[in-house]
């Protein structure tokens, strides 16, 4: 057994998930949900490792930890890592040192991270693990109780909070479901469902189509007759001339919709997560909606009344307050504006009874269930304390419009740059004598703007910075929004300074990212010399991206056209790119094109298929399965009139 670990939590969802997660691992873990609870587990079953929340009902994450500390025997010494969504300001870290914790990592937390942070504090203790009696009772309370995996029933854990902390954790892998008969699998990529499939028959394109009436029955059956040559059938139907590009573009979006959102009305069944696992032949969600999204029109929808209005009716005395984590509180939401003016007035004073009165057609408490659902609000027991009354905190406002991603990246670019150089007030736009609700204003505006959910497709590297630069935004925060943390700052401004090396690796991968975006330009501009050359300088700096090696490769070829040998060092480009970036549609949609210049139809014509597949809005890979098919068509033709002679 690898050891014995406590995770403390007030939100039963997410211990549920962290014990699988890690129980996968090989640990054995406990869990609590408020702070006397976890001072009890820790005497009583002396772990090795404490997994603990700031936040917590009746005594507070510090409180725990100090108790602890005063317990007898070894349990003083018990390892803590701090695991919340209050930010480390200053203040925090100061305590936190002073009470001897571990590690303070900020929710959400990637599970990548919080595995590493386990088994780094767990391999402190490995030899007192190894040679203790408790290490023997926790071998006998697994096997008793199983081995907690990353798997669960949706009646424990509804479908709405398994897609949260699944985000949360930047969950990359597969969601198996099952109900009974019913399979569906959910492909998810840091977090964010990118993929859908479903063995439901009537969830199949022609009886989607067909029950929505978009075609007739033998319109469906002469699909299926012509899908035995491997075709698939969106393609067949367009080839029929039954539906347009754009209307099957539409119609395999509807479908993923309708794949998806029919889970949230699942009242019962199975969830197991494979981490690491790719789909295939799967309905393409896309990025572009953010889970959060994805998750209030699930509820709004297709989530049973009767199981919300249970809810409510167990909580009707807690009070709405504000999540404290600033990454859940300025997610990509949309929500009704008159719920908008509502929700952005809590002030951690009213109850739920109160806010849910006279709401006849539930769509208010829809939408509070679903935004509790996603982590942006949160319900707390008793009274909300004078100091979460003091300081109204903002949800979300309703978004104008979706901005284009290429703008997004250079907003994005320019943020990372000027905070490099600046310190928390620079940050924010604020000076230090500034009064909180300007400061809060100042913050919600930023938190909008970076958030890493806005930057789901884009490169990893251009991602991880967003992640970087929404920490300073919610740092700076943190700091400046108490006048006590903040008059710490005032006499001490100078930052530490940032490992050397992952300042270099941002610097490279915004640059990179920049020559990218001017070699897609000159490339659809036909400026195919100069596009080669920025996508061969992106390549240098940042070797390892997938869409840099397959628009490199692509450019190569197009200034080269006919010569075997540059196809060949093209072809291996492009292999990169898809081995790098497997969910980026273009690279297949180069690799056809490349097939195809080397007479190799069919094999080009699998990769268009899978750039449908991942894209099905990409138009020219559409565009591509139907010329194959026309000339399919005019050969059989051919062939037949020379039969006749």
């Amino acid at each position: 057994m690898a050891g014995t670990i406590l995770c403390v939590d007030d939100d039963r969802d997410l211990c549920q998930i962290v014990a699988r997660a890690l129980g996968d691992e090989g640990y054995d873990v406990l869990t609590a949900f408020d702070g006397d609870e976890a001072v009890a587990v820790v005497s009583a079953e002396s772990p090795n490792l404490v997994l603990l929340d700031l936040i917590l009902p009746r005594r507070d994450g510090f409180a725990v930890i100090e108790s602890i500390r005063a317990l007898p025997g070894s349990s003083a010494a018990t390892r803590v890592i701090v695991l919340s969504g209050c930010s480390p300001t200053p203040e925090y870290t100061a305590r936190a040192d002073a009470l001897d914790v571990t590690e303070f990592l900020t929710k959400p937390v990637p599970l990548t991270k919080l595995v590493e942070s386990v088994a780094a504090a767990m391999r402190e203790v490995k030899t007192e693990i190894s040679n203790s009696g408790g290490a023997r009772a926790s071998r006998d309370r697994k096997t008793a109780t199983g081995s907690h995996r990353l798997n669960g029933s949706l009646e424990e854990m509804p479908f709405p909070s398994l897609l949260h902390h699944l985000h949360g954790l930047r969950a990359t892998g597969v969601l198996h479901l099952e109900a009974g008969k019913k399979r569906k699998w959910i492909e998810l990529r840091d977090g964010h469902p990118v993929a859908v499939r479903s063995n439901l028959l009537n969830e199949c394109l022609g009886h989607y189509l067909l029950r929505d009436r978009r075609i007739q029955q033998a319109d469906l059956d002469e699909s299926r007759r012509r899908m035995k040559g491997g075709r698939l059938q969106g393609e067949i139907l367009v080839a029929m001339e039954l539906l347009s590009e754009d209307e099957m573009v539409e119609a395999l979006q509807s479908q993923a919709d309708e794949k998806l959102f029919d889970l949230f009305s699942w009242v019962s069944g199975r969830y197991r997560f494979v981490k690491n696992e790719e789909l295939e032949r799967a309905n393409a969600i896309g990025i572009k909606r953010s889970p959060a999204n994805l998750i209030l029109h699930g509820v709004r929808t297709r989530f049973p009344r009767d199981r919300i209005e249970a809810f409510f009716h167990s909580h009707a005395d807690c009070v709405v307050a504000h999540c404290e984590s600033p990454y859940y509180r300025f997610q990509d939401i949309e929500i009704e504006p008159d719920h908008e003016a509502l929700l952005r007035d809590l002030d951690g004073t009213r109850r739920v009874s109160e806010i849910i009165a006279g709401d006849s057609d539930l769509a208010l408490t829809r939408a509070l269930y679903a935004l509790i659902a996603t982590g942006m609000i949160e319900l707390r027991g008793g009274v909300a304390s004078s100091s979460q009354a003091a300081t109204p905190r903002r949800v979300v406002r309703p978004r104008a419009s979706t901005p284009r991603i290429e703008a997004q990246q250079t907003t994005l670019q320019a943020m990372a740059q000027r905070f490099d150089a600046q310190n928390h007030f620079e940050i924010l736009g604020v000076n230090p004598d500034s009064s909180e609700s300007e400061i809060e204003a100042a913050y919600a505006s930023l938190a909008e703007k970076c958030h890493p959910d806005r930057y789901a497709g884009s490169s990893e590297a251009v991602h991880a910075v967003a992640e970087q630069v929404f920490e300073y935004v919610s740092r700076a925060y943190e700091t400046l929004r108490d006048p006590r943390t903040r008059g710490v700052y005032l006499l001490d401004q100078r930052r530490d300074e940032r490992l050397a090396e992952k300042e270099e690796v941002g610097r490279k991968a915004i640059e990179a990212n920049s020559r990218f975006q001017h070699g897609v330009a000159l490339l659809n501009s036909r400026n195919f010399e100069d596009a080669l050359v920025h996508f061969g300088t992106a390549l240098e700096l940042d070797p390892d991206e997938g869409d840099y090696h397959a628009h490199y490769g692509w450019a190569l070829h197009l200034c080269h056209p006919g010569e075997r040998a540059i196809i060949e060092e093209a072809m291996e480009h492009v292999r990169r790119g898809i081995k790098l970036a497997s969910h980026a549609d273009r690279a297949y949609l180069f690799m056809g094109r490349l097939f195809r210049a080397i007479g190799k139809s069919e094999a080009a014509e699998r990769m268009f298929a899978r750039a449908v597949q991942l894209c099905p809005d990409g138009v020219e890979a559409l565009r591509e399965l139907r010329l194959i098919n026309m000339r399919r068509e005019r050969s059989k033709g051919l062939i037949r009139r020379l039969l006749r002679r």
